[in-house]
């Protein structure tokens, strides 16, 4: 089954993809569908349908940096702690 941590993360992100592209699609796809070239062109005036774009867009974004940071989120406490002081710079001296 998937028990390395690699597999497991890529089936993850492959989810996470998936399940992206189908909000995106029941956001600008299905209207699309229903009432025609009308539902984008309303898109400048709804702040909710922009709203969602938003926030599909940072979930993209944080889609595509995940494998940046999955070494600190699946490894060990010890590693987990030098991961974090490397992200923030932080040194040990005071």
């Amino acid at each position: 089954m998937l028990r390395d941590k690699a597999q497991m993360m890529f089936v993850l992100s492959a989810l996470a993809a998936l399940l992206i592209g189908f909000a995106g699609f029941c956001l600008l796809g299905v209207p699309y569908m229903l009432a025609g070239p009308r539902a984008i062109d309303r898109f400048a005036e709804r702040t909710d349908q922009q709203l969602m774009a938003a926030c599909l867009l940072g979930a993209a974004i944080s889609l595509v940096l995940a494998p940046f940071f999955a070494s600190g989120l699946i490894s060990g406490s010890a590693h987990v702690q030098v991961f974090a002081d490397t992200l923030t710079g932080f040194t040990g001296c005071a």
